[in-house]
C-alpha cells in the first residue's frame, strides 16, 4: 500500500491569524479518511493548502512522493487531486451529462486545431468521453437524467454530481469537503453507500464533515483539529474516546 498524501508540518497564518499549525497527516492508497472539528478549527483551510488555492506558509504537502507544496491548483488537478466544495459549483447552463464531460478536460488530448477541424480523433475522443461520463453516472444512479440541467435537479443529486464531476478526472485521491451538508437522513445514508461502494472500486478518498454518524460509520481512520492544530487521530473509536476531542466539541465539566 502506497502512501498517496502526505502533510508534514504544515503551516498557514493570515495576517497575525494563525489558521493552520504544523499539521501533519497521511492517506494511503484505498483508504477513506476524515477530517473534522468545530467550526473555523481549519478543515477547509487545509484542503485549500493541499489543493494549491493557498500557499503555505510553511510545511510540505507530497502527492505519491512529489513534492507539491506551492503549485497551482491546474498543477494539482492534472497530477491526480480531484475535489468537491462546501458550496455546490455545477455549471447551471448545461446539462447533466456535460457537466461530468467537463471534468475530463485534464485528460483529453485533441488540441485546438482538431477541435476546429472537427477530425476524426477528436469526435473518436468526444464518443469515449461520453462513454466514460455514463458509466460515472450510473455509480450514481443518474443516467436517466443525463439530458436534465444541473440545476434542475434536487439538491442530493446536484452534491451527487458534483462527485461524479469530480471523478471524471480519474483521480489519485478525492477531496470532499461536507459532501452531506443540507442533506437529510435519506440522502446521507445513499451518499454513505455510494462513498464506500467508490473505496470498493479503488478509489482513495479524504473527506471533511460535520455529520458525525456519517463520519464514523465510513471512515477508517480520523484527523481532528481545533483552532488550526491537530489534536486527535486514530480508528472512529479511538477518536470518539480521545478526551482532547470530547473537550474541543463539549467543552469542559
Amino acid at each position: 500500500m502506497s502512501t498517496v498524501l502526505n502533510v508534514e508540518n504544515l503551516t498557514q497564518r493570515f495576517g497575525g491569524l494563525l489558521a493552520l499549525e504544523a499539521v501533519n497527516m497521511k492517506v494511503e492508497e484505498g483508504e477513506i479518511v476524515g477530517i473534522i472539528g468545530p467550526n473555523g478549527a481549519g478543515k477547509t483551510t487545509l484542503f485549500n493548502c493541499i489543493t494549491g488555492i493557498y500557499h503555505p506558509a510553511e510545511g510540505t504537502v507530497r502527492m505519491l512522493g512529489t513534492d507539491i507544496t506551492g503549485w497551482k491548483p491546474h498543477q494539482v488537478t492534472s497530477l491526480g487531486f480531484a475535489r468537491t466544495f462546501q458550496n455546490i459549483r455545477l455549471f447551471s447552463k448545461m446539462t447533466v451529462l456535460d457537466n461530468v464531460i467537463v471534468g475530463m478536460h485534464t485528460r483529453t488530448k485533441t488540441d485546438i486545431l482538431s477541435a476546429v477541424l472537427n477530425t476524426k480523433a477528436k469526435r473518436r475522443e468526444e464518443k469515449a468521453c461520453e462513454e466514460k461520463a455514463l458509466e460515472i453516472l450510473r455509480i450514481f444512479g443518474m443516467e436517466h437524467l443525463k439530458y436534465e440541467m444541473a440545476t434542475s435537479l434536487p439538491y442530493g443529486p446536484q452534491r451527487d454530481l458534483e462527485i461524479a464531476r469530480a471523478l471524471a478526472s480519474n483521480p489519485k485521491l478525492l477531496l470532499l469537503d461536507e459532501p452531506a451538508a443540507g442533506m437529510n437522513e435519506s440522502e446521507t445514508e445513499s451518499l454513505r453507500q455510494t462513498v464506500y461502494r467508490l473505496k470498493q472500486m479503488g478509489y482513495t478518498i479524504l473527506l471533511i464533515e460535520h455529520d458525525m454518524k456519517f463520519v464514523m460509520n465510513i471512515c477508517e481512520r480520523i484527523y481532528v483539529l481545533d483552532n488550526g492544530r491537530l489534536i486527535g487521530e486514530g480508528t472512529p473509536d479511538e477518536v470518539k474516546s480521545n478526551p482532547a476531542v470530547i473537550e474541543a466539541y463539549l467543552g469542559k465539566d
